[in-house]
């Protein structure tokens, strides 16, 4: 599976714990990317030798990105949540 054009999902609804350029802090679940082009939903450092590790381990799949942009946040929000509630 390709990603999905105008969609942003995976960099919007994961939290991200570890630093990674423009956000030294990484980044809160639901909060858009510093990275993320908000006209194109496209990542501005995508394949740079600085795009996160986090980012390099997402692929796009069905399960995870479903079958439209609102079914990729929705499917992601929920499992970042469950991650969370199994960390706690």
């Amino acid at each position: 599976m390709e990603c999905r054009q105008l969609c942003g999902a995976c960099c919007i609804a994961p939290s991200i714990k570890q630093a990674m350029p423009n956000m030294p802090n990484g980044k809160a679940a639901g909060e858009y990317c510093a990275n993320l082009d908000r006209e194109s939903l496209q990542c501005r450092i995508w394949g740079q030798a600085d795009y996160p590790e986090f980012c390099r381990g997402f692929r796009p799949e069905v399960d995870f990105c479903g079958t439209s942009r609102e079914d990729a946040l929705r499917i992601l929000t929920v499992l970042e949540a469950d991650t969370q509630a199994q960390r706690s």
